[in-house]
């Protein structure tokens, strides 16, 4: 378990969960990776040009997002009366830009540039996707990628391919893909999401990116107080300097006159917001405004984490529970061994490594996941860890466990189908 839940240097790029579909594709491509290639062919292939007619919903995006001098060719033409030409204009723009200029996107910002290659990456770091270092694919990096169609997957292609397809938006998210998501955020940055959130729920009017970004200092500060005296190495005592740091240079931004997108304050708070907007959690009646509007969604969800008793409890005991109640998914919740083992008999067969093995948490995630959008019943992470101790002590022969220094489990191996041994 990370010793504090907060992302590590967050960006303000960092807003559309749908570039994580094509990046994390292409790192599986190979066992070991660098951020320099991994970077730069994302922003290579989502930067690729198409020529496309001009229709009502890109002529907007255009004239709200495409502002830079280096646009005005573009501007000039989206700008002209449709009638006063006899064919529909065509514009050449780029191919995220034709995207994210879908008006059923909740959120119509975003776009990747040139000086986000190193930077974009570092998400999938912080949700658990990819590893540190060899930016390969994590068992987390697996499991989303196996709620990935092929064709979301490869939406953005090779850089020269120009793969356009209308009908695969990889900016809208599945309800698979949210969840597996959601969790890994709460996960990755429990620590600051509980504090901001439980901030912006009372607020009945909308709350600007800038506004919101002003109650980081004083959360940075709540969460080193907690966690300064569990510091049990440099590493740990390093992260809450930093923290310290990042505080104080965000308090020095709220007092200063804004000066634009890139500053810290922005830079850290909008990977807190932008992406639950992604999510559902979050609602935006301007799709290209940062600002922001908490719902019943937002209440139901984070009221619930807010209330557990810490966040691993929340993971482990109530987070099916309050994302069916949030997205009103309608599921029923089952703790019969039936219901449980298939899901995970399935969840381990995608995510198996080629000794049998997997990380049990990896596992019972998907499995739910699985189980709460196939079949409609729902199952805590705690209630499948029960069903497998159950399982094992029953026939210790089918089920083997590996556990860590501690004693706690950590990987799960079946000897044959589960189901098929069971009787299911």
């Amino acid at each position: 378990m990370e010793f504090i839940r907060v992302f590590t240097n967050p960006k303000r790029c960092m807003q559309r969960l749908g570039f994580l579909k094509p990046l994390i594709w292409r790192a599986a491509q190979s066992a070991t990776n660098n951020l320099s290639t991994l970077g730069k062919e994302l922003i290579a292939s989502v930067s690729q040009k198409v020529s496309i007619t001009l229709s009502p919903h890109l002529e907007e995006y255009i004239k709200a997002v495409l502002t830079d001098p280096i646009y005005r060719n573009i501007r000039t033409i989206a700008s002209k009366p449709v009638e006063d030409t006899l064919d529909k204009p065509k514009v050449q723009i780029e191919l995220q830009d034709l995207y994210l200029a879908n008006s059923e996107l909740p959120s119509r910002r975003g776009k990747l540039i040139n000086d986000d290659w190193n930077k974009y990456p570092y998400l999938a770091l912080n949700l658990g996707l990819l590893r540190k270092g060899t930016y390969s694919l994590l068992v987390r990096g697996q499991s989303f990628l196996s709620l990935v169609s092929d064709s979301e997957k490869k939406v953005f292609g090779k850089p020269g391919s120009i793969p356009f397809n209308e009908g695969s938006n990889p900016f809208q998210l599945t309800i698979p893909q949210r969840l597996l998501l959601l969790f890994s955020f709460i996960e990755g940055d429990g620590d600051v999401l509980k504090w901001l959130y439980e901030k912006l729920l009372p607020l009945s009017e909308p709350i600007a990116d800038r506004e919101t970004g002003g109650y980081l200092p004083e959360i940075y500060r709540a969460i080193i107080k907690g966690y300064r005296t569990k510091a049990r190495s440099g590493d740990d005592l390093l992260r809450i300097q930093r923290l310290l740091d990042t505080a104080d240079k965000i308090e020095r931004w709220t007092r200063a006159k804004p000066t634009g997108s890139k500053d810290i304050l922005m830079q850290s708070v909008t990977p807190r917001l932008e992406p639950f907007v992604d999510l559902g959690l979050l609602f935006k009646s301007d799709p290209f405004a940062y600002r922001y509007q908490i719902t019943d969604v937002t209440k139901i969800f984070f009221e619930s984490f807010i209330n557990s008793e810490s966040i691993d409890h929340f993971l482990h005991y109530s987070f099916f529970e309050a994302t069916n109640k949030a997205f009103n998914l309608n599921g029923e919740h089952r703790t019969d061994r039936e219901t449980i083992l298939t899901a995970i008999q399935k969840a381990y067969t995608v995510l198996k490594s080629p000794l049998g093995y997997v990380p049990i948490l990896e596992m019972a995630l998907l499995a739910g996941i699985y189980s709460i959008t196939e079949t409609g019943t729902y199952f805590e992470l705690a209630e499948s860890l029960d069903t497998l101790k159950s399982l094992q002590k029953e026939k210790p022969e089918l089920v083997r466990f590996n556990v860590d220094r501690w004693g706690t489990l950590t990987f799960v191996k079946f000897n044959s189908d589960i189901m098929k041994v069971v009787g299911g």
